[in-house]
């Protein structure tokens, strides 16, 4: 048994090598694919970084198209854009549950998150792995830095409430079943790079989030930085074009 499951992830990995002839080929297609209990979309193969895209709570299709543009900018990387556990991409589901958008960045959830970004990071080769995650996906994966230390390079947060307390108690509705990234700071390795970006005028979660997250993160040594963006809110639309230019930037460095 155990040789057969080394010969299939043996033919998993020729078969990933195989599609990544194809797409440098034919330029930057997109493909299904399910990564563990993770659905997701991959955007162009490159081996340099691996950027894993996720979206906030409203589902995954409104950061399709900058998965896309970071693709077509960046052919030296592998970017995939996956749907958060209970959410949908390209007709398939990740397992678990969102709850109906609420009070779902579980413990649970997290894991199996994880497990899908693992699971990318093992078919698809490169260098370093970066995440571009965008308000509930900021939260999850910042979470995750601490959780499971050394499985993410580089964390680009956009729009994070990185203290999920003190973020629902200005929403006026507690969470508490939620994992709060601030939580586990101490377990971050000191080599992963963070990056906390929110728009200066989000009003849902507030700048001031992000702000003291980064402050804890380098009170511990931690290598974190945050910006706020100027005439942003918390629509990733407002938020698209300086986010491309970050995560250019962490690719091709």
């Amino acid at each position: 048994m155990i040789g057969r499951i080394a010969h299939m992830s043996h033919l998993h990995r020729r078969l990933a090598a195989g599609l990544a002839t194809l797409f440098l080929c034919l330029g930057t297609p997109v493909l299904a694919e399910m990564f563990g209990p993770i659905s997701g979309q991959v955007h162009g193969v490159g081996p340099k970084a691996l950027v894993i895209v996720l979206h906030g709570d409203s589902g995954p299709d409104y950061i399709t198209s900058f998965a896309t543009e970071l693709a077509a900018q960046n052919p030296q990387a592998t970017v995939i854009q996956m749907a958060r556990p209970g959410y949908s991409v390209a007709g398939r589901r990740s397992k678990g549950s969102n709850n109906g958008s609420r009070d779902h960045y579980t413990k649970q959830n997290n894991n199996l998150l994880a497990q899908g970004i693992s699971a990318a990071g093992q078919t698809y080769p490169h260098q370093k792995l970066v995440m571009v995650a965008h308000s509930g996906g900021a939260a999850q994966t910042a979470t995750l830095l601490g959780t499971v230390p050394g499985l993410i390079d580089t964390a680009i947060l956009v729009s994070g409430p990185f203290d999920i307390p003190r973020w629902r108690a200005a929403r006026g509705t507690p969470w508490p079943k939620s994992q709060s990234p601030i939580r586990y700071l101490d377990q971050i390795p000191r080599q992963t790079r963070i990056i906390a970006v929110t728009g200066q005028n989000d009003s849902n979660t507030q700048p001031g989030l992000a702000r003291d997250y980064v402050a804890k993160a380098q009170a511990r040594g931690l290598n974190a930085t945050f910006t706020a963006l100027p005439n942003a809110g918390h629509s990733f639309r407002s938020l698209k074009e300086p986010v491309l230019a970050i995560a250019t930037r962490e690719i091709q460095s």
